[in-house]
């Protein structure tokens, strides 16, 4: 048994240049990330300073010497997320998990494919409608081969874009961004992604394009209905084989994920403002959607974390980890993607996401037989 020895909490600084909290526990660091596109039903944040200085004063005399359990403590922390919100919470349990498994000295060997944003738009910044395109090369053998295979079709599309004139920048992900059509950047990045042995996502965030009982694309200035919205991503499904749609509709259409999932049993219609990571969310959503985004932040806690990834397994729905837009170099939830076994981590490709991919390949690197999971 340990007890808690030291803990602290201090501002710093996300991807986005927006203050955040560290928490400190044993010498053992966990930080918050932010999300910009966020669903309205996630656990509200409090300003960076005001969750610090509530753990630094409360929670400290709280807390020390008591025993670092990792339940006991999620549990009074869940209780504290209108003082310290989820980023104070977060923090604090990744703080709490990171010490547990630095002193944990058996691993799980069964490692997710990496699902990365080679273009990006939407609430993350750049002029395409769809806030991320995705690629995942999913019939990779090892980590470091999956890695090689997404990164490898991020340069291609990079270069393909600037030889036909295009200026490419980069959004909040490390995505790619380019003044170019959809569908046309579609029809560059499917040979590309054949080429490279990887399968295209999209994280359409329809919540975000949700006005008025319609969806708005902004860069053809067209609204579609519920029943145009629906059609047009079946038909960007058939037409470019896509493995992978995240919040294809608003955040409240049940209805309509179940709808595109019966269509498309083959692909993984995932929840990401649907769900959450909220198991009365979850509850709702089975056999309405067949994958779900875990993001520790939208709850609050590792535990509650965890309870969501357990009941996506036990429902048959596919947790996928993920980060999120304002980031930090956190690899905690690289480390909770093994532990967890979940068979797909969202983590980006490029900036400081690579603190994600850098910790599983430094763990696949470790482990004695590793093995890629089952998707």
């Amino acid at each position: 048994m340990t007890n808690i020895e030291s803990i602290h909490a201090r501002k710093i600084l996300d991807s986005r240049a927006n203050w955040t909290v560290e928490a400190e526990i044993n010498g053992i660091l966990g930080a918050s990330p932010a999300g910009a596109s966020t669903g309205t039903h996630e656990v509200p944040t409090v300003p960076a300073e005001v969750a610090c200085d509530f753990i630094n004063r409360k929670i400290k005399k709280a807390f020390l010497n008591h025993e670092i359990n990792q339940k006991e403590i999620d549990r009074k922390l869940k209780f504290l997320t209108g003082k310290i919100g989820s980023n104070g919470a977060i923090a604090t349990s990744f703080a709490v998990y990171n010490f547990l498994w630095s002193q944990n000295t058996e691993r799980k060997s069964v490692f997710p494919y990496p699902l990365g944003n080679v273009f990006g738009g939407g609430a993350h910044g750049g002029a395409c409608d769809m806030q991320e395109v995705l690629l995942c090369p999913k019939n990779a053998k090892t980590f470091p081969d999956a890695v090689q295979k997404m990164t490898d079709a991020y340069h291609e599309l990079k270069k393909e874009l600037k030889d036909i004139g295009l200026s490419v920048g980069m959004n909040d992900e490390g995505a790619l961004t380019a003044t170019i059509g959809f569908m046309e950047l579609m029809d560059i990045l499917k040979p590309i992604a054949d080429h490279n042995g990887c399968a295209i996502g999209l994280d359409i965030a329809a919540s975000e394009m949700y006005r008025h009982n319609k969806y708005y694309y902004k860069q053809k200035d067209q609204f579609l209905s519920e029943d145009e919205q629906i059609d047009f991503v079946n038909h960007l499904i058939k037409k470019y084989r896509l493995f992978y749609v995240e919040d294809p509709m608003n955040e409240d259409d049940f209805d309509g994920f179940s709808e595109i999932l019966s269509k498309n049993k083959k692909t993984l219609v995932c929840g990401d403002d649907l769900t959450t990571t909220n198991t009365q969310r979850i509850h709702k959503a089975v056999k309405k959607i067949n994958a779900m985004i875990v993001k520790p932040n939208q709850i609050g806690t590792v535990s509650q974390t965890v309870e969501a990834i357990k009941l996506c397994k036990k429902t048959r729905i596919t947790p996928v980890m993920s980060h999120r837009s304002g980031e930090t170099t956190d690899a905690t939830i690289a480390r909770m993607a093994l532990d967890f076994e979940s068979p797909i981590i969202k983590c980006g490709i490029a900036d400081m996401r690579t603190a994600k991919i850098n910790e599983l390949l430094r763990l696949w690197d470790k482990t004695e037989k590793p093995k890629m999971a089952k998707i």
